[in-house]
């Protein structure tokens, strides 16, 4: 309870974190806390946390499926049939609880986007691999922060104080970066940024996001990925505008590539 009104706190308040990773916490604690009172085993107590992951992740994201698979392939390790069918349960349940309360509304109003070619899928691989940069920098950066900050010897009580003055300093020249950022990301899925400010939102959240977590706010790494994969994506996809000309397959798609891969890359989840 305390870490999930300390996320939303800190989301509340602007920090440039996700809010999918505290509900995914919350899902996992009422999970374990169930089996320490029932007296589950080991393996039971590994399918019932899945089903908490998957239930929080479909009602955070209006997603049944991807809460499944993320579920099995995150936290569960594996796709038995014993472990599906009651995380698909525990999913459609997260589902239909959170439409009836937020509505059916998908998380990004996707354009129409079409593949024109197949001869883009190289460009798409080559695409992973830029995102793929953007989000080892992210991990790399964020210990690397919070080691500099340990050493100051700061009063952890200070500590967010100065890490949101960070945030805000950046957010005066990028306020796109303050809080979860679907807006965003939503815009550069459409291709309403160009490439310079694409770039600079791209650094900007890497920045604020690390600042963040090494200065002791809450929250999640997943929607923080999902900015850095798109920004990404969108920066490629201009670059490769020109060179491809009609095989182009339009900004928004290579968006969409690049929140895969980003988010892929930090989660280490790739089907999800």
């Amino acid at each position: 309870i305390g870490a999930a009104v300390i996320s939303a706190a800190s989301i509340g308040c602007g920090a440039s974190v996700g809010r999918e990773g505290p509900a995914v916490h919350i899902g996992a604690s009422l999970a374990s806390s169930l089996t320490a009172r029932f007296g589950l085993t080991r393996s039971q107590l590994r399918t019932l946390l899945g089903c908490g992951v998957a239930a929080a992740v479909a009602a955070s994201f209006n997603a049944p499926i991807a809460g499944v698979f993320f579920a099995l392939e995150v936290v569960i390790g594996h796709y038995a049939l014993q472990v599906f069918v009651p995380t698909v349960f525990a999913s459609v349940a997260g589902t239909i609880v959170s439409r009836l309360y937020f509505g059916d509304d998908p998380a990004f109003l996707l354009p129409d986007v079409q593949i024109v070619s197949f001869f883009e899928m190289p460009i798409f691989a080559a695409l992973g691999i830029v995102a793929a940069a953007a989000a080892i920098a992210f991990m790399r950066l964020t210990p690397v922060i919070e080691s500099a900050v340990d050493r100051t010897g700061l009063p952890k009580w200070i500590r967010p104080a100065i890490g949101g003055a960070l945030v805000g300093l950046i957010a005066l020249a990028y306020p796109e970066v303050l809080g979860v950022g679907y807006e965003a990301t939503d815009s550069a899925l459409k291709g309403q940024y160009g490439i310079a400010m694409l770039a600079g939102l791209l650094f900007a959240k890497l920045v604020a996001t690390s600042i963040c977590f090494g200065f002791g706010f809450g929250g999640g790494v997943f929607s923080p990925s999902l900015f850095l994969g798109a920004m990404a994506g969108g920066v490629f996809g201009r670059l490769m505008a020109s060179p491809l000309g009609d095989l182009h397959s339009g900004v928004g798609a290579y968006s969409i590539v690049g929140m895969g891969a980003a988010a892929a890359a930090v989660l280490g989840a790739p089907i999800s």
